[in-house]
């Protein structure tokens, strides 16, 4: 018994905590300025994250996932049903941070695509304002909340992916492609039982994600209302540090 209390009392829970962005004093200072506010920022960012990990913590504690990176507990639970609410909060947990880890305000961005990734863009979306006007047209996709994600294939292929609620484009059951809380259209159907196939056969998918932009509402209500949807994804596209996505590519 006296050991039990000892080790009791000398045990440690490990907890999940939001990482600082490179330009997060600045942020934290004055906004994303010519996309966020501070308090934009302070709601998308700050709080947002901070809810996520705090969740994440309580969902992980005591077990192996609570050593784990988000990303790992994303990809290790999207195939377990019985997990749906761990994969749901390390999902956006990853993918918030994914998101504002690229950010860099509008007025001063200065970077661009390396040349193989603009390459890539032009054979894809004909130019970088074709990929902007794809993305802009995509966020009609999610008629909720959701993600637009940049994706590279194995095949060095670049494409959108309108992922709805905490969706991950990192494996096929847990990307939230289809919406089907309502009717499904025949292209739909389709599509699922393709996704079903991919999962059934254990089929890896080998999508790279490079870019991404929140669709949730709290990362543009307090700026841009509940019109302003496009107008956000437009700014939000512009406010890409190309350096980070070169990066990621990389």
């Amino acid at each position: 018994m006296i050991r039990n209390l000892i080790n009791r009392q000398f045990s440690k829970r490990l907890i999940h905590t939001a990482p600082k962005l490179p330009l997060q004093a600045e942020f934290s200072e004055q906004g994303i300025n010519g996309l966020l506010s501070r308090e934009g920022f302070q709601t998308g960012w700050v709080d947002y994250q901070k809810y996520l990990t705090t969740r994440l913590t309580l969902l992980t504690n005591g077990t192996a996932d609570e050593t784990r990176h988000p990303l790992h507990i994303t990809l290790l639970s999207a195939k377990d049903s019985t997990r749906q609410r761990v994969f749901n909060v390390a999902s956006q947990t990853f993918n918030n941070h994914f998101f504002f880890e690229q950010l860099i305000s509008p007025i001063k961005n200065e970077t661009a695509p390396s040349r193989s990734l603009e390459a890539k863009i032009f054979k894809s979306f004909g130019s970088l304002q074709g990929l902007k006007e794809a993305f802009i047209a995509k966020s009609e996709d999610i008629q909720g909340q959701g993600w637009i994600f940049l994706v590279e294939d194995e095949s060095k292929q670049l494409s959108l992916k309108a992922l709805n609620n905490s969706g991950t484009p990192l494996h096929y059951s847990g990307n939230l492609l289809l919406d089907l809380n309502g009717p499904v259209s025949e292209e739909d159907y389709v599509t699922s039982l393709k996704i079903k196939t991919n999962i059934k056969n254990s089929v890896k998918d080998n999508s790279l994600p490079l870019l991404a932009i929140s669709l949730w509402d709290h990362a543009y209500f307090l700026d841009y209302g509940i019109e302003g949807r496009k107008d956000y994804v437009s700014k939000a596209f512009d406010s890409t540090n190309w350096d980070v996505i070169n990066a990621r590519a990389f």
